[in-house]
């Protein structure tokens, strides 16, 4: 009995990151609310996150309110102003479309990991976003399109948005307003058929490292790994996209799509378990994963959408620092590791992904 319950909690922990399909929702998109850190406010001129990024992403003009029209961002993005702190979020989670030899793009499957693939990040309504990809494919998506991974600050400054509130639509939690209640798929695609999803929460990551006797399945939520967590065994470079503009430039650069870079295996996870967490099944389970703009009060004064539940979003982090950082939450958790747009997973190494890791770009 114990050993049955240990290994249903280790493949329960796989779960925690799941993508599927839902009923193909309207487009629509309603006016926004807004974002918050612990105290449901952000203190204006507070520096970027402690990954020390200097971006303040100003190479939209950090002029003031009277030149935002000058200013406008790309159709498919919103313009942030706090102060002179200006720059563009796209307006839905990202998505990817890859790219031939000659060019010509066709809509990459969003169940799929991008390893090996020349993709580019761009942001529409009524699809579903692109999961199963690492914050280092994000970055370079992001930068195949001429934009960037947005920062832990820009991130939530655009979820708190100018209301400057814990969720997007409010300071109180209410459930289904954004995709926060999804079917899980790991249950539907591995045969459970109830589990809660802790989410790599410190306490669960203690409760489930693995001890002298190993459950023959350890499968968890997002996959954590004992003493190293999910550290890489390499430093990541900076990338070419990471150096900051020239004050006041606008020129954007869109170079070719770059081939993502393959994924490293974080250090203590099984094979298997690393195979199934990024299983294209998990992001296919009807009632799991939502279409973009599908749930249109998931949004706030600025007018960008679901920051809140869906995907969990990767934001730019030091290069050096041997874990990444995805926020927001997915569409199983949107409270444990901090609630709203406080939310923020810190487990992971830069190369690491599974089915309900997801982006969004800036610029």
């Amino acid at each position: 009995m114990i050993a049955r319950r240990s290994a249903a909690v280790a493949l329960f922990g796989l779960l925690v990151v799941a993508c599927a399909s839902t009923s193909r929702p309207s487009p629509t998109v309603a006016a926004p609310s807004a974002w918050a850190t612990e105290t449901s406010s952000l203190p204006e001129g507070e520096p970027d996150d402690e990954e020390g990024e200097e971006d303040g992403d100003a190479d939209a003009g950090a002029t003031g309110p009277a030149t935002a029209a000058k200013d406008a961002c790309p159709p498919d993005m919103v313009l942030v102003a706090t102060g002179d702190n200006r720059f563009c979020i796209d307006r839905y989670e990202g998505s990817l479309v890859e790219v031939d030899g000659d060019g010509h793009e066709t809509a990459y499957p969003h169940y799929r990991p991008v390893d090996g693939h020349k993709v580019r990040a761009v942001s529409q309504p009524d699809v579903f976003p692109q999961g199963f990809i690492s914050e280092v494919q994000a970055e370079d998506a992001c930068g195949a399109s001429g934009k960037r991974l947005c920062t832990a600050t820009e991130w939530k400054t655009a979820c708190i948005g100018p209301e400057r509130t814990t969720f997007p639509y409010g300071n109180n939690r209410e459930a289904g307003v954004c995709h926060d209640t999804g079917r899980s798929a790991v249950a539907a695609v591995f045969g459970f058929q109830r589990l809660n999803d802790p989410v790599a929460s410190e306490a669960v990551r203690r409760a489930n490292a693995p001890r002298a006797a190993k459950p023959t399945v350890a499968l968890r939520q997002h996959h954590v790994t004992a003493k190293r967590a999910a550290e890489t065994s390499r430093t990541r470079p900076a990338r070419a996209t990471e150096k900051k503009p020239k004050a006041g430039s606008k020129k954007e650069t869109r170079g070719p799509a770059p081939k993502a870079r393959a994924s490293v295996k974080p250090v203590g996870i099984q094979d298997s378990v690393w195979s199934q967490l990024n299983d294209p099944r998990l992001g296919q389970v009807d009632g799991a994963l939502a279409r973009t703009g599908s749930h249109p009060q998931c949004t706030n004064g600025y007018g960008v959408v679901d920051m809140v539940g869906n995907l969990h979003e990767w934001v730019k982090t030091d290069p050096e620092a041997p874990r990444g950082v995805f926020a927001g939450g997915y569409y199983l958790d949107t409270k444990l590791n901090g609630d709203g747009c406080n939310y923020r997973t810190t487990a992971h190494a830069h190369d690491y992904h599974d089915y309900s890791t997801g982006f969004r770009c800036c610029k």
